[in-house]
């Protein structure tokens, strides 16, 4: 007994993708959060792809609305994720995608920074290591921090090719 296997055509997979992505006007979203939950995750090749996906599938989300869900909510987070590319997913989700993906990137990048901070800058496995331990405690005493923030923090970061050669 032999079963035939069912054919999906382009035209039927496309019917079926276009609801499934938010991309017809009967199944638009309404939030960020809304599109990023049907998405799994909204894929950031630069920062205005997530912008044009969400307005893409809600017709009425505006740069304010994806910025408050990011910034001010933080109902979505931007990781970095499979082969180095950012995504923007539901909160829920980050402790799925760090440990799926986002751990081993995270592996390689610090190899990668290690190595660059060695060859090209002459700091040794000791600099590196007093350097994250000082931006690692400024984070864990604030909770979360820009990059201006930490360099308030841990004023000597600028200096750190001058202060910690050895």
């Amino acid at each position: 007994m032999t079963s035939a296997r069912q054919r999906i055509t382009a035209e039927a997979r496309r019917a079926r993708l276009g609801p499934r992505h938010l991309l017809t006007p009967a199944t638009r979203a309404s939030t960020p959060e809304e599109v990023a939950r049907a998405l799994v995750a909204l894929h950031a090749t630069d920062p205005a792809t997530v912008f044009l996906a969400v307005a893409a599938r809600t017709g009425t989300a505006s740069v304010a609305e994806l910025e408050r869900a990011l910034y001010e909510d933080h109902s979505l987070v931007r990781m970095l994720c499979m082969r180095r590319t950012m995504f923007v997913l539901p909160t829920e989700l980050a402790p799925v995608a760090d440990a799926a993906a986002a751990r081993a990137v995270a592996v390689r990048l610090r190899a990668d920074l290690a190595k660059v901070i060695g060859e090209q800058l002459g700091f040794d496995a000791r600099w590196f290591a007093a350097a994250e331990e000082a931006v690692l405690a400024a984070l864990a005493e604030r909770g979360e921090a820009t990059a201006a923030q930490l360099a308030e923090d841990v004023p000597d970061r600028r200096n750190w090719p001058r202060t910690y050669r050895t």
